[in-house]
């Protein structure tokens, strides 16, 4: 959640206490401020603000309900913490590399990596399209320990599991245009 999403939170459930107090108190039995309101909100014009304003309330609550559903993932991995500071790797760098290193393998005809953070290191889950003719055990461990070894020596990021997934069989290789 970003400093917007925080500032619309903020003013959000500051205004909701405000609603919910004066609702006690007009229950608890004070209800000349609640008359008043009504009185004001009974002139010309007053009834469309009114709308107005709970439409844009409750589009903003539909918009902070969603914020708080959606799972951010992590955009990088530390790598190293030295004396000079941080170094970090991107995810979606890892996952190139992860893809570049299992393309040339032989059989593999389409490859797809999303990485994910891991207390002792990272988590790979690949996906792949493979010739029909290839033996599928062989080729997952193949592709599990060239992209342990490759993301560890060009990276320095330990991976934890490499999860291969053979999506389908194809004979012909992928282009890019």
């Amino acid at each position: 959640m970003g400093p917007l999403d925080r500032g619309i939170l903020l003013l959000y459930t500051l205004t909701t206490t405000l609603l919910f107090l004066a609702l006690a108190a007009f229950f608890a039995g004070w209800q000349e401020p609640f008359n008043e309101l009504m009185r004001e909100a009974a002139l010309p014009g007053q009834q469309e603000i009114l709308w107005i304003l709970g439409g844009l309330y409750v589009l903003i609550g539909v918009r902070l309900f969603w914020k708080g559903l959606v799972i951010e993932r992590k955009k990088q991995a530390v790598v190293q913490d030295g004396e000079l500071g941080d170094v970090r790797v991107s995810l979606t760098a890892i996952e190139s590399l992860a893809e570049k290193v299992v393309s040339p393998i032989n059989g593999v005809r389409d490859v797809r990596a999303k990485v994910v953070s891991a207390p002792q290191g990272i988590n790979m889950h690949m996906n792949i399209n493979v010739s029909p003719d290839i033996n599928v055990p062989a080729l997952s461990k193949d592709i599990q320990q060239q992209v342990r070894d490759s993301v560890l020596n060009v990276a320095g990021i330990a991976v934890h599991e490499v999860r291969v997934a053979v999506e389908s069989f194809t004979s012909r290789k992928n282009r890019v245009e």
